[in-house]
């Protein structure tokens, strides 16, 4: 267990958590409403990171790529957030109980891999902040300016608020 990932893992969960907070407040047609960027909408980029969660989660157990609780997933964009913080809280549960030092041998494409459990956990975290700013980026562009900090020092600083009030 490392502390810095549990870290992570709980900052992914704030971050994911206030996303979602602006994102429920919204019209559902406007989280569908096709933007240009990686992914057609806000909704599609919700549910590419929450595959990545629990795709990831999936293989770190033991279980493979299993990412069909997204693919099989027609509930609303409220339902899908509400899975992905389940998700998010399992990867965190993870984390704080693995062996992050553990390696994880796996093929992809035809190749083998061999990765520090560790290294999977920070792509997760990173990969969810890139996807964040996306979506950030995708409500501005539909119009809208009242967004959440998300970025690391906020949680930071809202931790050391927190501690000292």
């Amino acid at each position: 267990m490392l502390s810095t990932h549990i870290d992570y893992a709980n900052y992914n969960i704030w971050a994911n958590k206030r996303i979602v907070q602006c994102l429920l407040k919204l019209d559902e047609k406007l989280l569908e409403e096709p933007i240009i960027s990686s992914f057609p909408n806000i909704k599609a980029t919700l549910a590419h990171l929450w595959m990545a969660e629990l795709g990831w989660l999936s293989r770190l157990k033991g279980d493979g790529w299993d990412t069909s609780q997204v693919k099989d997933f027609y509930g609303s964009t409220a339902g899908l957030m509400k899975e992905w913080k389940k998700t998010s809280e399992q990867f965190k549960d993870f984390v704080e109980k693995a062996d992050l030092e553990q390696e994880l041998k796996f093929e992809h494409k035809g190749e083998k891999f061999s990765i520090p459990f560790k290294e999977i956990a920070h792509t997760v975290f990173n990969h969810g902040t890139y996807h964040r700013g996306q979506v950030v980026m995708m409500l501005r562009q539909l119009g809208i300016n009242e967004i959440p900090q998300t970025d690391y020092i906020e949680w930071v600083r809202e931790k050391a608020r927190a501690k000292n009030a």
